[in-house]
């Protein structure tokens, strides 16, 4: 029953002010006409009041809880109410005094009212739209301003000498007398006009900063009023140079209730670029066909020397313009299109260039920061791709988004990624969001191939890393298996020879048989050595590159210096790669480079092993060419999933090589003793 009575209570609330809002306008038009003043501009003064009563109203009966109908129903129905009061006592004081009776007492009461309303129309709706609030601390202290302003405009009034009126002559406010109101009016008047105006900026501004945080509902909302608004703003100066000033500025202001309250009862439907759209091509279409109409008319008539009355002439230039009509309005409509959506217009242009894009890219990662940038440039906001794993493949995530839109990336049935981004300040058509969706299935496509080409990847580098293992384990096995047990058959072969020295076929059949032996460890030997450089595991990676790196150098005047970090135990293709890497660097630097130092660097960083190399020589012009060196190095990095870069020396002067070599997590087998070697 409680809410039920509430509600009534609210209606019949809201019906009687509003009643007594259009009664208070009316009774202004009555004197404006009785009077003989321009009933037009009468008229659109009462209008803009009742519009702002009615949306007021309309708002309060949907929204209840909402300040913004109750600050519009209040301050239309105050600012009628004293307007009425003040109109009123203008009559019995001006223009025929003594027939109003308390004519003084209704100009100190409607100046009142009229100024409480203007209050809350202009400091407070704008502080409290759309929501009824304002928002964030710092904000708060506003509404303490604000009764500070009501108070102010209740005794800026009441100690006026004039009460705020002007055009009254003589009259003068009766409340105070002259001395004390000369006290108290020029504080009235600081906590009055300058605090409403810099209320006002205040939330404006206030509103600005919504606008620019806000989600893209909110600044439909701020948008559709601030659109209005600047209508009233356009009209001011005219309203202050020109006798017709008046009424111009009351139209303009007409739209502003409405809008108002459209903003805070719609749901996000609308969309302000297509009725701009909608507007700019049929007032440039309509100014162009005029302006053609005239120009064929004024044309036609000096051209054939006949007068502008002609009954033909006017046919002519109509049919004229109703052929061109329909291909200029093509033209202007592409025109327009392109001014008020950009290339949301264009869906075809943009899904054949990214398609063109897709067919000429290698680089996946670098078709995908240049989709996001895409995006972005049709005003998305953060775009941000990632792969079925969530890892980032282009853009940033913003930092605790509330209004991330997230799409899922599909290719044959299977999510290989999502795109994610901010919507931006306007709404999505239909037609946008089936942009998006053609996009995000051409992504889809190109994740799907992305992950194909790591999976290649990744199964590339297993191969290259168990290859080089098995590499590993078959040297050991050969080294300390069949290589002593060939030595060992040689040299039971030799105590045989000894043995039987009196046969001399016998000797000669063993020492056969030993020569074949020795041929055969040979073999092993060079097999063994094939399969994996054999100082690596003798010396290790860092010990077999000082090796390598001193004995390169001997034959020029470079020296070279190499530094290494304390490192783990590494995967036999990653020592296999880096000592390939830098003996190949090193012998091109020492080759071509010109150059005095050589720095080789070998750290981990992070998961991975960095290997620098950087000469102070001519540079990677004059060194490096694409030749084969440099292709075997870049293909060592890229088997294990690597980074291979070249670039000149921080410096200016020399060349760098830089490689990232990734140090996968698999089981490492510590390399076995070869104290027992064979010969």
């Amino acid at each position: 029953m409680e809410p039920a009575r509430g509600r009534r209570t609210t209606t019949v609330t809201v019906v009687a002010v509003a009643a007594v809002a259009l009664a208070a306008n009316a009774l202004s038009v009555g004197l404006a006409i009785d009077e003989h003043h321009a009933i037009r501009n009468q008229v659109l003064n009462a209008a803009v009041p009742i519009a702002f009563a009615v949306v007021g109203a309309v708002i309060v009966a949907a929204r209840p809880r909402n300040a913004v109908g109750w600050l519009m129903l209040g301050g239309s129905a105050m600012t009628s109410i004293g307007g009425a009061g003040v109109d009123l006592a203008y009559r019995g004081i001006v223009i025929a005094p003594g027939t109003v009776h308390g004519a003084s007492a209704l100009a100190v009461a409607g100046a009142t009212v009229r100024s409480l309303g203007a209050c809350a129309l202009t400091p407070g709706l704008p502080l409290y739209f759309p929501d009824g609030g304002p928002t964030g601390r710092r904000w708060r202290h506003m509404r303490t301003l604000l009764v500070i302003l009501i108070v102010g405009s209740v005794v800026d009034p009441l100690t006026d000498p004039q009460a705020d009126l002007r055009g009254f002559g003589e009259w003068r406010n009766p409340v105070l007398p002259a001395a004390a109101g000369r006290v108290v009016s020029p504080l009235g008047f600081l906590c009055h006009i300058p605090l409403a105006a810099a209320l006002t900026v205040a939330a404006v501004v206030h509103l600005a900063g919504r606008w620019r945080r806000g989600d893209a509902h909110l600044r439909q909302q701020i948008g559709m009023v601030a659109a209005a608004l600047a209508l009233t703003v356009l009209a001011a100066p005219i309203s202050l140079v020109s006798d017709t000033g008046g009424w111009i500025f009351a139209a303009a202001a007409l739209p502003t209730p409405f809008a108002i309250g459209f903003a805070v009862l719609g749901r996000g439907l609308y969309d302000l670029r297509t009725a701009a759209n909608r507007t700019l091509l049929w007032a440039t279409l309509s100014i162009v066909v005029a302006a053609v109409y005239g120009a064929l008319v004024i044309g036609l008539a000096a051209g054939l020397h006949v007068g502008r009355q002609t009954d033909w002439l006017p046919w002519v230039a109509g049919g004229v313009v109703a052929v061109c009509v329909v291909p200029l309005r093509d033209t202007l409509q592409r025109w327009v299109n392109r001014l008020t959506f950009g290339r949301w217009d264009q869906p075809y242009e943009v899904l054949a260039g990214l398609g063109q894009r897709v067919e000429d890219t290698i680089d996946v990662r670098r078709l995908l920061r240049d989709v996001a940038s895409e995006l972005e440039g049709l005003g998305l906001l953060d775009v941000v791709i990632t792969d079925a794993g969530g890892d980032v493949l282009a853009g940033a995530p913003a930092a605790s988004a509330p209004d991330v839109v997230t799409r899922r990336l599909s290719a044959y049935g299977e999510t290989v990624g999502q795109l994610s981004y901010r919507p931006p300040s306007q709404l999505l058509r239909e037609r946008d969001r089936r942009l998006l969706d053609n996009i995000a299935g051409h992504l889809g496509g190109v994740l799907h191939a992305h992950r194909l080409t790591l999976d290649l990847h990744r199964a590339r580098e297993r191969l290259v890393l168990t290859r080089e293992e098995e590499r590993r384990r078959l040297r050991r096995d050969l080294h300390d298996g069949l290589g002593p047990a060939l030595a060992a058959h040689l040299l039971r072969l030799e105590v045989v020879a000894g043995r039987i020295r009196q046969d001399s076929e016998a000797v000669a059949e063993i020492d056969e048989l030993r020569q074949e032996l020795r041929g055969t460890m040979l073999e092993v030997r060079r097999l063994v050595e094939g399969l994996r450089p054999p100082a690596l595991d003798e010396l290790g990676l860092v010990g077999v590159l000082q090796e390598a790196t001193t004995r390169i150098s001997a034959a020029g005047r470079t020296a070279v210096e190499l530094r290494s970090d304390d490192l783990p135990p590494l995967p036999a293709a990653v020592e296999v790669a880096a000592f390939r890497i830098v003996t190949e660097a090193v012998t091109n630097v020492v080759k071509h480079a010109d150059a005095t130092c050589c720095r080789v660097t070998l750290a981990r960083r992070g998961g991975a092993l960095q290997i620098v190399v950087a000469d102070d020589g001519v540079g990677p012009a004059g060194v490096h060419h694409g030749g084969h060196g440099l292709q075997t190095m870049r293909e060592r990095t890229e088997e294990l999933r690597g980074v291979f870069e070249l670039m000149p020396s921080a410096s200016g002067r020399g060349t760098t090589v830089r490689a990232h070599l990734p140090l996968p997590e698999v089981p490492h087998q510590e390399p076995a003793s070869h104290a027992a070697s064979y010969t």
